[in-house]
């Protein structure tokens, strides 16, 4: 395995013009290998992590989720949640367009509510917001 890594670095090295040591590069894709399989073992450890999927309510995005939960499935990477960030908060007084924005949320809701993949992860429902939500305060707050 490892002559055929390096004899595959070499190659592609090689064309880029960057050729050294082969042994270097076939170590280094080694070590990111190991490294890889790591991240695998970590994702698919329930006592110390949660891969939560985060989306946005638009239908396109929705089924973006889908197919992600199905990779992550087919990965044995266990998923139980899925955040829906964005929603527009209830108003008296819609204009046209938040009316139309709010039906097509609706719409893309439906879609997770009837999604093999998604229907039966735990939705949380997060509205937006005016501001981004970015660093662990501004998470705690929401």
């Amino acid at each position: 395995l490892r002559q055929t890594i390096a004899s595959a670095t070499s190659a592609i090295k090689s064309v880029f013009g960057q050729e050294k040591n082969p042994q270097d590069a076939a170590d280094k894709l080694e070590k990111l290998r190991e490294r890889m399989i790591k991240v695998r073992d970590l994702f698919r450890d329930t006592d110390s992590t949660e891969f939560v999927i985060v989306t946005i309510p638009t239908v396109m995005a929705v089924n973006e989720s889908s197919r992600l939960s199905a990779s992550l499935k087919k990965e044995n990477v266990p998923v139980k949640r899925l955040i829906v960030n964005q929603i527009l908060p209830p108003s008296a007084s819609d204009c046209k367009f938040c009316a139309m924005k709010r039906k097509d949320q609706t719409r893309a809701l439906d879609v997770i509510q009837s999604d093999p993949e998604l229907s039966s992860l735990s939705m949380i429902q997060a509205p937006l917001v005016d501001v981004e939500i970015r660093g662990v305060p501004a998470l705690k707050f929401l």
